[in-house]
């Protein structure tokens, strides 16, 4: 098994909820062995923004699949992705290209979104989908994003701006780095609620979830980050370490801009041994003009 997909399909078991059946496990691990050293069919299409990048020669291709008939901002992330490109770009801006491929009727909505972004890198508006048919992805959206070599094959496998620890394997392979990182001292940490309820409010306007993690152990608490599985979450935290005994807030805003009802995962990456910590906000978006 490639080092890499072996290294994340640890991380991906590791993150599964401990009440997970062993059936989930056994397809995750099944999905695996179809895509580790497998190569990436990638089809023919003319990029809706005409840009030289595409045509460079590059050592690693990042290739990220949305099929988005839902919110195109929550699944884009477009700001997550520019700064992981601006980090990229400043330490090996010769060695990868960036390929989007979005399957999505409402290309008009996105091409603004990237606009609004200011992002200029190559999107190929698939509208018979036909990367995912010529590569039959797994429906799990963490299976829709890949490193691949100059050859196209699989490096790594997940998405860099949803879990720091793939972004962590996207460095290493791109700048060759193999040094075993130093170990981070691990806490403990316990908090009261796992799932904020925001209730019922109106598109575009703004909600805030508040979590609080108390440091139980007897080293500070580190948060390395915190991802969000939709980009109409925004979080808020002290970067400051927690001394044992000490509680710090997570604060979430949520800006929904579709009706419907909602539920997101927030995951707080930090120095405990279950990291990372899991919660949701869930809630009901509606029009009320129309009411």
């Amino acid at each position: 098994m490639n080092i890499n997909v072996k290294i994340f399909l640890t991380i991906f078991l590791l993150e599964l909820n401990y009440s997970c059946y062993d059936n989930e496990k056994t397809k995750i691990r099944y999905e695996f062995s179809k895509l580790e050293n497998s190569t990436i069919i990638i089809p023919n299409l003319i990029p809706s923004t005409k840009n030289e990048f595409i045509l460079k020669k590059s050592s690693y291709t990042i290739l990220n699949y949305i099929d988005s008939s839902e919110c195109a901002e929550c699944k884009l992330l477009l700001p997550s992705w520019k700064k992981l490109i601006k980090e990229l770009d400043s330490i090996a801006s010769n060695k990868i290209k960036f390929l989007f491929f979005i399957h999505s009727p409402y290309s008009k909505k996105i091409i603004h979104l990237f606009q609004y972004n200011e992002f200029s890198l190559p999107i190929f508006f698939d509208t018979h989908d036909s990367l995912n048919k010529l590569n039959h992805f797994p429906r799990d959206e963490r299976f829709h994003t890949f490193l691949l070599d100059s050859n196209n094959r699989v490096k790594v496998i997940g998405n860099p701006v949803h879990n720091p620890k793939i972004k962590e394997l996207y460095l290493k392979v791109i700048t060759g780095d193999t040094l075993p990182k130093k170990e981070v001292a691990q806490t403990t940490v316990v908090y009261e609620e796992a799932v904020c309820d925001l209730g019922v409010f109106a598109v575009n306007e703004s909600r805030e979830a508040v979590f609080t993690l108390k440091n139980t152990g007897r080293q500070p608490l580190l948060v390395a980050d915190v991802t969000t599985s939709c980009g109409c979450a925004t979080p808020r935290y002290d970067k400051k370490p927690v001394k044992p005994g000490d509680s710090m807030e997570i604060r979430v805003a949520m800006n929904i801009k579709e009706e419907g009802y909602f539920e997101k995962s927030i995951s707080v990456y930090c120095n405990i041994s279950e990291a990372p910590v899991q919660f949701k906000i869930k809630g009901a978006v509606v029009n009320k003009e129309s009411q």
